[in-house]
């Protein structure tokens, strides 16, 4: 069970979100968000959806999300853009960057970044991040999966090789509360004093795959390149045939 008092004793802004909603289970904490937005008798500026088992979740594209009734990190949160608008795709860079930065300081382990925004251990995905938007108003609806305490017999064969958790890296479990609560306390300093040039280096520094082979789209080819660095305005840029290409989309490592 997550305990939400725990989390908000942890916060160090406990009024950072104007509503904080707890469910033992829900379907999607994304498709939530939107419904309790678009709900014109309420208006809200941060809010935040937690469930201890999201059974229909979801990823990029039309990926699922999997994740293990009360073992993970699974939630949604509603916020309005903060960045510029040329900055706006550093989004999707920074929310990754501050869950890595939050798992180092609970877990005391260097996890890194799959362009843009998938959370990786030693090839494995330990969790992702949906960035929404909708209208002008440009709010966000900001969807994170993190695998805290799974075993590997709690995730699905197929996922084996392919998945794990803090828990399996460190061999203890983590307190979910304290780590979600850190994740925002970094995410409200970063509000308060965005630094564009040091969330790009400190994403770089986190990278997988920095000058190493991916596949990817482009002009409806799949073609390879090398992955070489991120721009200032939150695109990869990817080394096609001594062509540098600004890339906005999904990236397969080779």
């Amino acid at each position: 069970m997550f305990f939400q008092s725990l989390f908000e004793s942890n916060l160090n802004n406990k009024f950072f979100f104007q509503e904080i909603l707890y469910y033992p289970e829900i379907a999607s904490t994304s498709d939530l968000v939107w419904q309790l937005n678009d709900d014109k008798s309420k208006f809200f500026n941060n809010l935040l959806v937690f469930t201890d088992n999201q059974t229909n979740g979801r990823g990029r594209g039309s990926n699922k999300w999997f994740s293990f009734p009360g073992k993970s990190i699974t939630c949604s949160f509603l916020i309005n853009s903060f960045l510029e608008d040329d900055q706006f795709n550093l989004h999707a860079l920074l929310v990754p960057l501050l869950i890595v930065k939050a798992i180092k300081k609970i877990a005391l382990i260097n996890v890194q970044i799959k362009w843009p925004n998938d959370i990786v251990y030693d090839g494995k995905k330990l969790g992702g991040v949906l960035i929404e938007t909708r209208g002008i108003n440009k709010k966000l609806n900001i969807g994170v999966g993190l695998n805290v305490n799974e075993l590997k017999q709690d995730f699905p064969s197929e996922l084996y090789s392919k998945a794990t958790s803090i828990r399996e890296i460190t061999g203890y479990p983590i307190q979910r509360e304290p780590l979600l609560a850190i994740f925002f306390n970094e995410l409200e300093m970063i509000i308060k004093k965005f630094d564009r040039d040091t969330i790009i280096k400190d994403w770089m520094k986190h990278c997988a795959h920095i000058d190493k082979k991916v596949s990817f789209n482009y002009n409806g080819k799949q073609i390879v390149g090398n992955f070489k660095s991120v721009n200032k305005f939150g695109q990869a840029i990817i080394n096609y045939n001594n062509q540098l290409i600004k890339y906005d989309g999904f990236i397969k490592i080779l």
